[in-house]
């Protein structure tokens, strides 16, 4: 009986440890789970709380902005206002607002083109007023950093800040000022950022202004400029403005960006003309929308009549239209000079067009204001300057 109890005590016994073994294996894997648990809890509030001293360091940055309290700040772009310029001033304006200062939009100019009236309008945003003389003026520039692009009296205002993605202009000041400048698709991304650097929510109708505006200074995407960040942001921006189709909304904004019905030639233009200054030397370069080269060599030819009547107008010594097709995947660019010199340092600037016609200097990979056109006249002036 004995023998037969021994028998049995051996098993149960390798049971009760295997149970006792797994108990504590089960407490010690509670245990480290419940700790891990409280180490992802922590981990969490503390990026919470440096996410919030973030936001706070951020906008502590912008104190000496050097605003007297109860003085209004003008966020205003360029001439010939584009809607990039046009929604960054206002979203850019309401940011400021939010963060305690009286700022309102302005833009340069009496009148917004077809593209930036269409963003405007169905986001329910009524278009900036025009701000005549900037003399005197508490003055945030978006979108640019040059007086010849800036409203006038600018060198006689207060500018307390620049956003821009753009190079850097002559402007300048003897104080403090805010400058962000990226090299990006759109100035609206650059205020995207902000809002959420500072960590502002921004509305429906702000996010759909922004997003009009990286759609139309990309050329929803496809432009050399692009980043990711403008990528990212036309993702966030679109569902925040419950835009579920982004391409639709872009279609209808070209439709009127090529729209030059009952438009003069000087309207054309003007419609989106910048100046610039490089080593003495002041340029102008209007960009004309078209739609295929049939349409293109019609603009050109028109733009050459204008080139003729207006450029003696200008305060310039070199002047160009630039009348470019950016559909489908498509980059061509019909540059027409104003006059010989115009001509001249053109061709010794980018000796690589593939085409003369006649009227157009032809680039078929393209000749962007922004990426080559006006980086390339910069780099040739400054090693040739004129005389």
């Amino acid at each position: 009986m004995e023998n037969k109890s021994n028998k049995y005590l051996i098993p149960v016994l390798c049971l009760l440890i295997a149970c006792l073994v797994g108990f504590l294996a089960y407490n010690a894997g509670k245990n480290s789970v419940s700790n891990s648990l409280n180490e992802k809890e922590e981990t969490i509030n503390e990026l919470l709380e440096n996410r919030e001293l973030l936001y706070q360091l951020n906008r502590d940055s912008i104190e000496n902005i050097g605003i007297e309290e109860g003085k209004t700040v003008y966020v205003i772009g360029h001439k010939s206002p584009d809607t990039d310029t046009v929604c960054s001033a206002i979203a850019y304006a309401r940011l400021l607002n939010m963060l305690g200062y009286k700022a309102e939009a302005r833009i340069n100019g009496s009148a917004v083109n077809k593209e930036t009236a269409l963003v405007l309008t169905e986001a329910g945003v009524e278009i900036p007023e025009e701000l005549i003389d900037a003399s005197g003026e508490n003055i945030f520039l978006v979108d640019h950093s040059e007086y010849t692009q800036s409203t006038d009296g600018m060198d006689d205002a207060h500018i307390v800040g620049i956003l821009d993605h753009h190079g850097i202009g002559n402007v300048t000041t003897g104080h403090q000022v805010v400058y962000e400048a990226k090299p990006i698709g759109a100035t609206a991304t650059i205020v995207w950022l902000d809002y959420m650097n500072y960590g502002l929510d921004l509305d429906k109708q702000t996010a759909y202004i922004l997003l009009g505006a990286v759609l139309s200074d990309t050329t929803n995407l496809t432009a050399t400029t692009v980043t990711e960040a403008d990528k990212v942001a036309l993702e966030k921006l679109s569902e925040i403005a419950e835009v579920e189709d982004v391409d639709a909304l872009y279609r209808r904004m070209r439709e009127q960006a090529l729209s030059y019905e009952g438009m003069s030639n000087e309207e054309i233009l003007f419609s989106d003309y910048k100046e610039y200054e490089a080593y003495g030397t002041k340029y102008g370069i209007g960009l004309v929308n078209s739609i295929d080269e049939n349409s293109s060599k019609q603009l050109a030819s028109r733009m050459k009549e204008a080139l003729t009547e207006y450029f003696s107008t200008r305060d310039v010594d070199l002047m160009y239209a630039s009348v470019g097709i950016r559909e489908d995947g498509v980059k061509i660019d019909y540059v027409i000079p104003a006059n010989e010199l115009s001509e001249s340092i053109l061709k010794n600037a980018f000796p690589d067009y593939d085409e003369y016609d006649g009227t157009s200097y032809i680039f078929r990979s393209g000749l962007g204001r922004k990426s080559k056109f006006v980086p390339g006249l910069d780099d040739y002036l400054g090693a040739h300057p004129h005389e």
